[in-house]
């Protein structure tokens, strides 16, 4: 294999932020033209515009994401269909256990310790399957669509249940004024999850978006409980000698309503108080933060923090301390990209809230593959960090874009990175002289060199989806966390 090599760069004197920000928000070009004039070839050609066609469906539109979302829908209306031709008509009990079913779907593949499950499932491939599945098992993280696609369809099927009970109040076949309220308030909160949760808004309106998914999840459930009793009951009552009790032991959305509460309960009782043995202050942008040695974390695996639990939660990559000077604490490193995060740089807390079940991320998938290259920008080098060590069957190149990172994030680090990876590629956005560095191509000359099996990018959400946009449409198996999901 060859080998390929970048010299420094040399740039304007402006943060982290600012300059991937900059990077970000410079208008895209016409991706696909770009990549047909790269190999030579005419954009303006009926194939190439047909080719450029091709690569937006597959790339932009038709996404692990939407593939999940999509087939868990076709799969409620395919049942809809059958239901309603076979019964002529929907039973109100089969549209309750179809909500519920919807509901327990989302909610279960959003805990820890299922998403765990399947990574480690996913780690467990040999690198001697075929390629084109280990890349496929590598976009396990991309499970959002499973989590949006059983919401919508639960609320597709709540919308239908209350059409149903309105139709048959209306009619006088069944009053109940507490069950129909209640299914109403349920679908309420159901419908104001969902419009938060929409991409426009929840950016513009994340702090409100994060309290009513939790909040309103949790209000879901314990209406749900009596809702689920009042229209038990009123169905029981109509058979003489069904007691309640054998009734909701008969119904299925009773024990489907079992298994979400259970779920949504267990993760808090092993909510902890960690304390913070030490603060390492790298720079004015950047802090390390190391747990207590007591704090038990798996290697792969990230933190979950916050200071104000019912509020806000933020996730960070765990470092392993092999310098041992800290006992083996584990630590993570914070910057600043946020309110929060700047509260945490600028006064870090002694202690912080942390969720019983630490969580394995996008990142750590690079050990299905036998040669990947890893990029970052500034700290996105801390979940690099954490894999560094842990993936010994895996050839890494590392190429990091970073403002001052010797300065920034300290000699520590950036020794860690070198140690390795001895070809690094540090690219120092604060020096001057040159022109800002082109990212897609040096990591396309890299992946191409190494001849990698993926590349795998950490960044911020903008320059996240556009860089690796831009590197699936030049051929390049790219991977990087998942924004929104």
């Amino acid at each position: 294999m060859s080998e390929v090599s970048f010299s420094s760069i040399k740039d304007s004197s402006k943060s982290p932020d600012t300059e991937i920000a900059s990077l970000a928000d410079e208008k895209d070009q016409d991706v696909e033209a770009a990549c047909a004039n790269e190999r030579g070839e005419e954009s303006s050609a009926p194939w190439s515009r047909a080719r450029r066609s091709y690569h937006f469906l597959r790339i932009v539109v038709f996404t692990v994401y939407r593939q999940l979302l999509t087939s868990i829908c076709i799969i409620n209306l395919i049942t809809i269909v059958v239901i309603v031709a076979s019964d002529s008509g929907l039973p109100l009990r089969t549209a309750a256990t179809a909500a519920v079913s919807n509901l327990t779907v989302p909610i279960l593949i959003r805990q820890d310790y299922i998403r765990n499950i399947l990574f480690r499932t996913c780690w467990s491939i040999p690198h001697t399957a075929p390629l084109w599945l280990r890349r496929r098992l590598a976009k396990i993280y991309e499970n959002g669509g499973v989590h949006t696609g059983g919401a919508v369809c639960a609320i597709g099927w709540h919308i239908a249940f209350v059409s149903i009970l309105t139709r048959d109040h209306v009619q006088g076949r069944r009053r109940d004024i507490a069950l129909l309220s209640l299914c109403y308030a349920l679908l309420a909160i159901l419908v104001a999850i969902a419009v938060l949760a929409l991409p426009r808004i929840r950016d513009r309106n994340h702090n409100l978006f994060e309290n009513v998914h939790r909040l309103g999840g949790w209000s879901c459930v314990l209406v749900f409980w009596p809702t689920l009793v009042l229209f038990v009951r009123s169905e029981a009552s109509s058979s003489t000698g069904t007691k309640l009790a054998h009734a909701l032991a008969k119904t299925p959305a009773f024990w489907l309503l079992v298994i979400i509460s259970i779920h949504v309960i267990y993760p808090w009782v092993l909510l902890r108080k960690v304390a913070v043995v030490k603060t390492e202050h790298l720079s004015d942008r950047a802090t390390r933060l190391y747990f207590s040695p007591k704090e038990s974390i798996r290697p792969l695996h990230g933190v979950s923090i916050s200071d104000a639990p019912l509020h806000e939660w933020h996730s960070f990559a765990a470092i392993s301390d092999t310098g041992g000077t800290e006992g083996g604490a584990a630590s993570c490193i914070v910057s600043k990209a946020g309110d929060w995060t700047a509260k945490t740089v600028n006064h870090p807390a002694a202690f912080y809230y942390m969720r019983g079940c630490h969580i394995t991320g996008a990142l750590y998938m690079a050990k299905v593959f036998k040669r990947v290259v890893i990029m970052a920008t500034g700290s996105g080098v801390g979940p690099c960090l954490a894999l560094f060590g842990h993936a010994p069957k895996t050839k890494i190149r590392f190429l990091w874009f970073a403002s001052s990172p010797r300065s920034t994030f300290g000699e520590n680090i950036v020794g860690r990175v070198l140690q390795q990876d001895p070809q690094a590629v540090i690219w120092d956005t604060q020096m001057e002289g040159q022109a800002r560095p082109d990212i897609v191509t040096m990591a396309h000359a890299m992946y191409t060199a190494m001849e990698a099996e993926a590349l795998f990018f950490i960044s911020n959400k903008k320059l996240t989806k556009k860089v690796v946009r831009e590197l699936k449409v030049l051929g390049v198996p790219a991977y990087a966390p998942v924004f929104d999901s």
